[in-house]
């Protein structure tokens, strides 16, 4: 039997080029690369322009993407093509940081309309220095993609600073790949996303998956 050729898309919605959340999605996208039949794509959000919604009512008026000019839509178009997604955020003022946060306020007609990441299996990444909110970080991601009808596979938060280890919060020498714990999850997040995303796309070519009459509503599509 063929094997299942699955699509795993990395994105990590930071502002820092490099930085710690960076590193975490792509540990996460390296352990997905290490099985068979994957092919992985990684974006940083950290040279990418997402403004915030405007509520100018564009994408509900017209039933049709936003139509501001950066680079929301093209994000989506990868995230369309992908089989599963792995998010990372760093936690800022104890939730998801900004660049995540406009993304998905940018994402109303896949919510409301096209439903295109409806069971897109995702994985969650949080990244902090003093690990206060990560949890409530990693509620807020399972929230935006609840919306649009995705399917949670495993998440993991990851601490940059030396409060892992009991000391005061200096940052730690390599940043994130020093949390051992941490980096632990990560690389579970990169297994189960292909895990899921392989039992998925297997099913739905196989002709197993339900008719689509049987969706049950979720987010905006209610």
């Amino acid at each position: 039997m063929p094997e299942t050729e699955v699509s795993i898309l990395g994105l990590s919605a930071t502002i820092i080029k490099d930085g710690n959340c960076d590193v975490a999605v792509q540990e996460a996208l390296k352990e997905a690369g290490k099985m068979d039949g994957v092919k992985t794509k990684f974006i940083s959000m950290a040279d990418k322009r997402v403004d915030m919604c405007k509520d100018c009512q564009h994408c509900m008026k017209h039933a049709s993407p936003c139509n501001v000019d950066d680079d929301a839509n093209r994000i989506l178009e990868e995230m369309t093509r992908a089989d599963g997604i792995i998010f990372g955020t760093p936690t800022w003022c104890r939730t998801v940081a900004p660049p995540l946060l406009h993304l998905f306020s940018r994402l109303r007609t896949t919510a409301f309309f096209t439903q295109a990441l409806r069971n897109k299996i995702t994985g969650l990444i949080t990244v902090g220095f003093l690990g206060h909110g990560l949890d409530y970080t990693l509620q807020t991601m399972d929230e935006f993609t609840y919306g649009h009808g995705m399917i949670r596979a495993a998440r993991a938060t990851v601490i940059s600073s030396s409060i892992i280890f009991g000391g005061r919060p200096d940052y730690l020498e390599h940043g994130v790949l020093d949390d051992k714990r941490g980096m632990r999850y990560v690389k579970i997040v990169g297994q189960r996303v292909v895990e899921l995303s392989k039992m998925i796309k297997y099913a739905t070519e196989a002709g197993i998956a339900p008719p689509t009459k049987f969706n049950i509503a979720t987010g905006g599509s209610m």
